[in-house]
């Protein structure tokens, strides 16, 4: 019996800490992306982020994942992924262009949490990875993946896999955390192509303004979002070198930040929302129990956002950093993608690339 409760003490630490990255992804809200406009001709008040890419164009960049939560002044980093992956323009059109994405190299820590990390980094190793072949439009958006009903077949493998080793270790996790219902989130998250474009955190963080225009110098804005809750967003955008070595006079950059209040009468509502689609109905029912009873206050969501472009509009660095303050505890995302190689043709030049530098 003692053994019982505890782990159904474990189970409720387990769902707590489930609860705060629901509402954190529930809380995925724009910031810099309020601020755009249509693309502009007048180059001397606004920057168009615009794709000027040449067939061949070759660009490696490292990308970090990471979720840290901050209490007491203790950060505690809870998960981490590192991975190296190529971009290659294979063909290039006056309305489209066709990149394929090639992953080199993929770590993931999990911290503390070594089964995680286990099974996780196994699953990387033993089942391999799959290229991604996307088309945008002349601007450079996203519109569509050329391989999809291989990506879609290769994601639910992943998916299956992962859970069998997930619920084969913890079997108790299915009392709190359904696997049918865990399983179908998840698979939602690849249901089409939409989907999966705005699931893909790397893709998404390296293409997600092109297509748009910015004003440049500094813009305030102070209203609600589509919820209601009030907040404050400043953007700051203007022409700089990426870097004082490898950039160009013509580079440009796009930093913002955004702070959003959730009124304490909307954290319950939206928290329960979530608990209610996830966890079983005895433990949602129990965890609702408890989230009646705290005193909470005001949720606090800062957003930081910096892109810097080359001025053929590839991304050079782009960071987001997202932080939701609730019930005494920070929780962090922090994503960053950053170029280690390039390989660039003459735009204007279909025919065989020359490389401007590597």
């Amino acid at each position: 019996m003692a053994h019982e409760s505890l782990m159904k003490h474990q189970n409720l630490y387990d769902m707590k800490k489930l609860i705060l990255s629901l509402l954190f992804g529930a809380l995925a809200l724009p910031s810099v992306a309020q601020l755009m406009t249509a693309q502009q001709e007048n180059k001397d008040t606004t920057i168009n982020v615009v794709a000027f890419f040449c067939k061949n164009d070759t660009l490696t960049y490292q990308y970090q994942d990471l979720r840290a939560k901050v209490k007491d002044n203790d950060t505690i980093v809870e998960r981490q992924m590192l991975s190296t992956f190529q971009l290659i323009v294979r063909d290039s059109t006056a309305t489209s262009y066709e990149i394929e994405c090639i992953p080199l190299e993929t770590k993931v820590d999990f911290g503390k949490d070594t089964l995680m990390t286990h099974i996780m980094q196994s699953l990387v190793e033993a089942t391999g990875d799959i290229n991604t072949i996307i088309t945008t439009d002349e601007y450079g958006r996203i519109e569509h993946i050329k391989n999809w009903k291989e990506i879609k077949d290769f994601s639910r493998k992943m998916i299956k896999s992962f859970l069998d080793s997930l619920y084969s270790c913890r079997p108790q996790l299915n009392e709190a955390l359904p696997r049918a219902r865990f399983e179908s989130q998840m698979t939602l998250q690849f249901a089409d192509e939409k989907a999966y474009i705005e699931n893909s955190a790397d893709l998404k963080l390296l293409f997600s303004l092109h297509g748009n225009s910015f004003a440049i110098g500094k813009t305030e804005s102070d209203d609600t979002d589509a919820h209601g809750w009030p907040e404050q967003t400043t953007v700051v955008c203007g022409y700089d070198k990426s870097s004082e070595e490898y950039g160009f006079e013509d580079d440009y950059f796009i930093s913002g930040r955004t702070v959003t209040t959730i009124p304490k009468e909307d954290l319950k509502e939206t928290i329960g929302n979530y608990i209610n689609l996830t966890l079983s109905d005895e433990y949602a029912g129990k965890v609702n129990d408890e989230i009646k009873k705290q005193e909470l206050e005001d949720a606090t969501v800062t957003d930081v956002e910096q892109y810097s472009y080359f001025y053929n509009g590839w991304p050079s660095e782009m960071e987001h950093l997202k932080q939701i303050e609730i019930m005494g505890t920070k929780i962090i995302d922090y994503k960053n993608a950053i170029w280690t190689s390039r390989v660039w043709g003459i735009y204007g030049n279909q025919g065989e690339s020359s490389p401007t530098d590597i």
